[in-house]
């Protein structure tokens, strides 16, 4: 066992065929009309709140630890078949080496093949007495190893929900507003405390105190930084640690189904295998041909609405398919445009709106949220919508994250209803760094928000990509992964839009 900022001018592009005129009146009434309840909204917060425990332990030695716990196969036998299930249980022990009496640990697991560079997630069951049990779907045949990650403790847990749950005090945020020669700054956040008037962007739930003398609607941008000020006591710093181990157990099935919008994203979603994706409730097709991916996407529009990690899909893109003309900015938030003439190929990618948290100022762009965005959008069957909202939401309360993808799936719902051959895809978050900045970026918070974005968009007709499932699987623990999951991420997207009719 081991321990382990100008703004992107819109032309001729933007005069919408494909975006619907605005209609004064209309649009705000349309969505309150069909605005999210907070019963249901509280709904969905209640069955999340039954993975966080809740506990006040800071004695190191009461608390889990991955270098006295234990992990052992349940039922093992000699051989096993392609498409079973291996299972594991977890014993978890404190630093006394005396077993724990609750759950709440955060772990993750996955099966893996070096030698085959190949890997899947596990997926775990907390008995909520100190001990879990994984299971992995065996996809491929040869020696596999078990690993499993403790990545938090319950206690940690814990105090991250704490602090989760405080407010949006671990992000300042700075707005820069602008009238020709003119610049006025003033303090901004998610829940605004001040006496003094402010400016309600209302469609992000995004507030900024005004300016002594311009305007609100002369905000340009906005810049973040990390507060001084730490969320956790030192007592609680001190329990942060992590442990992994490995169990060594002695032809690569075909899901059978077409990947059709509207399909649920089980666990595990799929498992590489050569370092290639395959999908474990649909076919795929793998597209590293750029001829096939020009002709899965010739004459349609895609619009990417989120953060930089599906900004990667768009650079990928621009990379690998070299007919599309690049509208060029060195803003890192402002929207981007490809286009292929030939091809009628459009390819278009703008952040998802406040709160944005980056080194870089961030746009403001034409001040719409992916809302309202999709309210004004026309759709059609040649228009594709890609959503990946959650990396910039994991400082603020969770029931900020699940209000904001409710107004979204609201907006996906009306959406649909008048143009039902519109695609649309929900991207979940991916896994990032297991040592930067865990109080206010922990993967413990992309896990929660990863659950509530799948039970949020539960029965639309949407295509998920689970990007989580990917990293977990890749061992990936970066912001960005690297290409070659970025690659079979979008291989995944592409094969609901172009992929094997049997």
């Amino acid at each position: 066992m081991t321990h382990i900022i100008s703004l992107l001018q819109p032309g001729k592009w933007f005069d919408r065929p494909c975006l619907l005129p605005p209609k004064p009146g209309l649009h705000d009434t349309a969505r309150a009309k069909a605005k999210y309840t907070e019963a249901s909204v509280n709904e969905i917060l209640k069955a999340l709140k039954r993975h966080v425990p809740e506990l006040n332990q800071t004695q190191l030695e009461l608390t889990s630890s991955g270098a006295h716990s234990l992990v052992t196969l349940i039922n093992p036998k000699e051989n096993y078949c392609v498409g079973e299930i291996v299972s594991v249980r977890v014993e978890m022990n404190d630093y006394r080496g005396k077993p724990k009496t609750y759950g709440g640990d955060f772990i993750l697991a996955r099966i893996h093949s070096p030698q085959l560079k190949a890997g899947a997630a596990g997926v775990s069951e907390d008995f909520n007495n100190g001990t879990y049990r994984v299971n992995f779907t065996l996809f491929w045949p040869g020696s596999v190893k078990v690993s499993v990650r403790l990545i938090h403790s319950s206690e940690v847990v814990s105090a991250f929900w704490r602090t989760k749950e405080s407010g949006s005090d671990k992000i300042m945020f700075t707005g820069i507003f602008l009238n020709k020669t003119k610049q006025e700054k003033s303090r901004c956040d998610v829940h605004l405390i001040t006496n003094e008037t402010v400016c309600d962007l209302k469609k992000d739930s995004f507030y900024c105190v005004k300016p002594k003398t311009l305007p609100c609607e002369t905000l340009y941008y906005t810049t973040s930084r990390n507060t001084e000020a730490s969320c956790l006591t030192d007592a609680e710093n001190q329990l942060m640690k992590r442990f992994e181990c490995f169990l060594f157990l002695d032809r690569v099935p075909q899901a059978a189904g077409k990947c059709q919008l509207g399909m649920s994203s089980p666990s595990p979603s799929g498992f590489f295998h050569s370092d290639r994706w395959d999908s474990s409730y649909c076919r795929m097709s793998h597209f590293q041909n750029v001829n096939d991916i020009n002709q899965c996407l010739q004459g349609k529009q895609v619009y990417m609405w989120g953060d930089s990690t599906v900004r990667q899909w768009f650079e990928y893109l621009k990379d690998h398919l070299k007919d599309l003309a690049y509208t060029s900015t060195t803003e890192s938030a402002a929207r981007r445009l490809a286009i292929d003439k030939a091809r009628h190929i459009t390819i278009y990618w703008k952040m998802h709106g406040f709160p944005c948290i980056a080194s870089r100022p961030c746009a403001v762009d034409n001040g719409l949220d992916v809302a309202e965005e999709l309210d004004r959008f026309a759709g059609g069957e040649n228009t594709v919508v890609v959503i990946s909202v959650g990396q910039h939401l994991r400082p603020f309360p969770l029931k900020f994250y699940v209000t904001r993808m409710m107004d979204i799936k609201q907006a996906v719902t009306r959406l649909l209803q008048r143009s039902p051959l519109t695609g649309v895809f929900v991207k979940l978050e991916n896994t990032r760094e297991l040592d930067f900045e865990l109080v206010r970026f922990s993967d413990w918070y992309g896990h929660l928000q990863s659950l509530a974005l799948k039970e949020v968009f539960r029965g639309v007709k949407v295509g998920f990509i689970d990007a989580w499932d990917m990293t977990v699987a890749a061992n990936s623990f970066a912001v960005h992964p690297n290409s070659n999951i970025v690659q079979y991420e979008i291989a995944l997207f592409l094969s609901y839009l172009c992929g094997p009719n049997s």
